[in-house]
């Protein structure tokens, strides 16, 4: 499990730029990751959220731990391919800072509960001592060669 910090998230991903939130693995055990993202001001999204007072839009603060627990779900399953999955469910997602231009966010997750190919995750950003924000997220890993069956909703 050691050696997903000595990758790059890429290559853990499915996700590519501009799409990858995850900069780089800081730490990760059987439960818990933490990963890096650092906010260069000439992020797409930064243009046009908001013109003269740009902030990381709260999807994408989102979109940030859902990559870290698919990272760390990835590790567990010792895939060798890029984690694709899911995100099926937000729960109790606050936002207490804004994150900004030049921000170091630090993405924490663990994991919370299993079902099947269901995972459940409590996450929580931070920019130095301040909360940007948390909340949890379900998602689904497939197996190889299976896709969400969303058609028969």
């Amino acid at each position: 499990m050691k050696t997903v910090t000595k990758k790059k998230p890429h290559e853990l991903l499915k996700q590519s730029p501009p799409f990858l939130f995850v900069d780089r693995v800081d730490e990760i055990d059987d439960q818990r990751i933490v990963c890096t993202k650092h906010l260069s001001y000439n992020e797409p999204f930064f243009a046009g959220h908001f013109p003269g007072n740009p902030i990381a839009p709260g999807v994408l603060l989102i979109e940030m731990a859902a990559q870290a627990s698919l990272i760390i779900a990835g590790a567990l399953e010792d895939t060798q391919q890029p984690q694709l999955g899911y995100l099926v469910e937000t729960k109790k997602f606050r936002f207490y800072n804004q994150a900004i231009p030049g921000d170091t966010l630090k993405i924490e997750v663990e994991l919370k509960d299993s079902l099947g190919n269901y995972r459940t995750a409590k996450a929580r950003i931070t920019e130095g001592d301040k909360m940007i924000t948390k909340g949890e997220l379900v998602f689904y890993v497939p197996k190889e060669g299976e896709t969400l069956d969303t058609k028969s909703q």
